[in-house]
C-alpha cells in the first residue's frame, strides 16, 4: 500500500488533503474542457480533410471549381494542437504509451520507486520540450503560414502549452496517488477496472471459504 500524505498535526493533515483535492478537482475541470476542445478540433479536422478531398477529386470532375487550398493547413495545425493537448490530458491518468512489465514484476517497493523515477524523468523531458517550444515560438513570430498567413508562433505555441499541461497533469497524477494512498504502478488502471479486478481476485477466496 502506498503511503499517503501524513503530516504530524491532524488539523494540518486535513488541510493538506483538502488543498490537494481542490487542486486535483481544478485540473480535472480544466481537462474536461480540453477534451471538449480536442473533440471540436477533431470534427473540424475531419470536415477540412473531407472538403479538400471533395474539391480535389469530386468537384473538379464535375467542372465545379472551388479554391480550398487552406484545408491542408487547417487540418495540419489542428492536428498539431490536438496531439499536444490530448497527450497532456492522457498524462493525468497515466495513459501515455509505456512498457510497465518491469515495474509490475519487481518487488513492490522497488517497482513503485522506479515508477516515480520514470515520472519525474518525464517531467524533466516536458520541461525541455517547453524550452525548445519557447525557442520555436520566438522564431515563429516573424513568419507566417503560406496560405492562411497565420503567424507560425500560433502553431509553435502548441509545444509550450502542451508541455506545461503535461507537467501539471503528471504532477497531479503523482499527487493523487499520494493523497489517496494508491499504488502508483496501477495509476493507469481506471477505477472501474481496478474494482472489477479486485472483485475477481476475491471470488476464489470466497469460494474457498464455503464449507
Amino acid at each position: 500500500m502506498t503511503t499517503s500524505l501524513k503530516p504530524d498535526n491532524p488539523a494540518q493533515h486535513a488541510t493538506t488533503h483538502s488543498s490537494a483535492r481542490r487542486m486535483l478537482r481544478g485540473m480535472d475541470r480544466l481537462n474536461r474542457w480540453l477534451v471538449k476542445l480536442c473533440g471540436l478540433a477533431l470534427v473540424a479536422m475531419v470536415a477540412s480533410v473531407t472538403l479538400g478531398i471533395l474539391v480535389r477529386f469530386v468537384f473538379s470532375h464535375l467542372d465545379i471549381h472551388i479554391s480550398a487550398s487552406w484545408t491542408e493547413e487547417v487540418s495540419r495545425y489542428l492536428m498539431i494542437w490536438t496531439v499536444f493537448i490530448g497527450s497532456a490530458v492522457a498524462c493525468r491518468r497515466g495513459k501515455l504509451i509505456g512498457v510497465e512489465a518491469l515495474i509490475t514484476y519487481l518487488p513492490e517497493g522497488l517497482g513503485r520507486t522506479l515508477k516515480y523515477l520514470s515520472l519525474w524523468l518525464t517531467v524533466v523531458f516536458y520541461g525541455v520540450l517547453c524550452w525548445v517550444g519557447w525557442q520555436w515560438l520566438a522564431f515563429g513570430q516573424s513568419q507566417t503560414s503560406p496560405v492562411l498567413e497565420l503567424p507560425l508562433a500560433f502553431v509553435n505555441a502548441a509545444m509550450v502549452v502542451g508541455g506545461v499541461l503535461m507537467i501539471l497533469n503528471t504532477l497531479a497524477l503523482m499527487l493523487e496517488t499520494r493523497v489517496n494512498g494508491r499504488d502508483i504502478r496501477n495509476a493507469s488502471i481506471d477505477d472501474e477496472i481496478e474494482t472489477a479486478l479486485a472483485q475477481t481476485d476475491a471470488q476464489p477466496a470466497l469460494g474457498g471459504a464455503k464449507p
